[in-house]
């Protein structure tokens, strides 16, 4: 894979999420960045740096495509990408059909479930982060889809 993607992939995120904030009002790009960091090979980063783009910007598949991103992270960010329509269990059952999309989404779940940036917890927060838990478990292995133990 072409080293340089990474650097383009970056300035796409930075120019796509620009003015965004997370629920915390921090910029959503310092997030994107945590999971591409995350990464432990060029593909995890690159889709990592990538993987809200789709859901948070009006870019698509067909322009990242022809900004040169091959296939497999396209696919892989395919899985990674909720659709409106679709129910959260449904969503992470289609993460876990695409390896790249599971590795990345692990990391991404995991800066989500790193409560030291919140200032305070909320009701909402908790019920969100017992839902991101469980699916967090669900793609490493240790659960199966209905939350049953299969370690």
């Amino acid at each position: 894979m072409d080293e340089d993607l990474l650097e383009r992939a970056v300035r796409l995120a930075v120019k796509a999420h620009k003015g965004q904030k997370d629920r915390t009002g921090r910029p959503v790009v310092l997030h994107v960045l945590r999971v591409m960091m995350a990464g432990g090979d060029l593909e995890e980063q690159v889709l990592g740096v990538l993987h809200d783009v789709l859901e948070r910007s009006d870019w698509t598949r067909g322009l990242l495509a022809e900004k040169g991103f091959p296939d497999r992270i396209l696919d892989a960010l395919d899985h990674i990408t909720r659709r409106k329509e679709e129910d959260y269990a449904g969503y992470i059952g289609r993460v876990a059909a695409n390896d790249l999309a599971r590795r990345v989404k692990l990391h991404d779940l995991a800066d989500k479930l790193d409560l030291r940036g919140h200032p305070e917890v909320h009701p909402g927060d908790i019920k969100r982060w017992n839902r991101q838990l469980a699916a967090y478990q669900r793609l490493r292995g240790s659960i199966d889809e209905h939350g049953r133990s299969i370690v």
